[in-house]
């Protein structure tokens, strides 16, 4: 029995005995890369808003042409995550003059658009149908913000015209605020 012990456990050991030495590093027989890819958006917001649904008496003092205006609306751009290169946004003002819902009334009244920040950090710059205002957005600046208030104002044609043409409270005109980017 005991000489039968001794024949295992040689086996064992014979068996055991390369695989104490031998490298324990598995071979690699092959290997590919693969690409992990991500991407991030940049967070693009654009909104427009009436500030008040009030009509003007287009003869009040505020709105002739040497007066503040009046504020109409406001339009507020947020970038996040700005791109890789600069990006000029283009931020435009369509309109035409102000005009009687009545068809029967054919008095035009000519204004312009004053544009300042929210903040009033400065002056009022005046808005046609072919000035934009740009806002350039470059890379590294984070969470970009910009909001600009405008306002109208008669022009002086506007002005004399308002002075003679029909009573009525159906003046109005349709501004379009649109974003450009470059």
């Amino acid at each position: 029995m005991r000489k039968h012990m001794v024949l295992m456990l040689s086996l064992i050991f014979i068996f055991m005995l390369p695989s104490l030495w031998a490298d324990t590093t598995p071979q690699t027989l092959g290997s590919d890369t693969i690409t992990f890819k991500g991407f991030i958006e940049s967070g693009l917001y654009f909104s427009v808003s009436r500030l008040t649904e009030t009509s003007y008496n287009l003869l009040s003092d505020e709105l002739q042409p040497d007066g503040d205006g009046v504020d109409i609306g406001s339009w507020t751009l947020r970038v996040d995550n700005p791109p890789v290169t600069e990006t000029t946004f283009t931020i435009t003002y369509s309109f035409a003059p102000l005009r009687s819902t009545i068809t029967t009334i054919e008095d035009e009244i000519d204004f312009i658009l004053l544009e300042r920040p929210e903040d009033n950090s400065s002056e009022p710059v005046e808005k046609n149908n072919i000035i934009g205002t740009e806002v350039s957005i470059v890379l590294g600046s984070g969470l970009n913000t910009v909001t600009r208030v405008f306002s109208a104002r008669l022009t002086n044609a506007g002005a004399n015209t308002a002075m003679r043409a029909a009573a009525t409270d159906t003046y109005q005109s349709d501004i379009t605020v649109s974003l450009a980017a470059e």
